[in-house]
């Protein structure tokens, strides 16, 4: 028999800072992995990821819902 399960982003089963200005909260539920990302005013993907990542662009495939900003 499957189960409920209750996550929380205010309990995370992760938190990383990859990068400056940005910090990225996930939990896992059935085989998802699902993200908060939080990004400080004056972040710019090309100054805070592109020289941690060294590419042009993100070459992550995601799903991004925007709530404010």
């Amino acid at each position: 028999m499957k189960s409920i399960v209750k996550k929380s982003f205010s309990a995370p089963d992760e938190t990383k800072k990859p990068f400056a200005k940005g910090t990225i909260e996930s939990v896992a539920i059935g085989g998802l992995d699902l993200a908060r990302e939080t990004l400080e005013p004056g972040w710019k993907w090309s100054e805070h990821v592109k020289p941690v990542v060294n590419t042009e662009t993100c070459q992550k495939y995601h799903v991004k819902y925007f709530l404010s900003g």
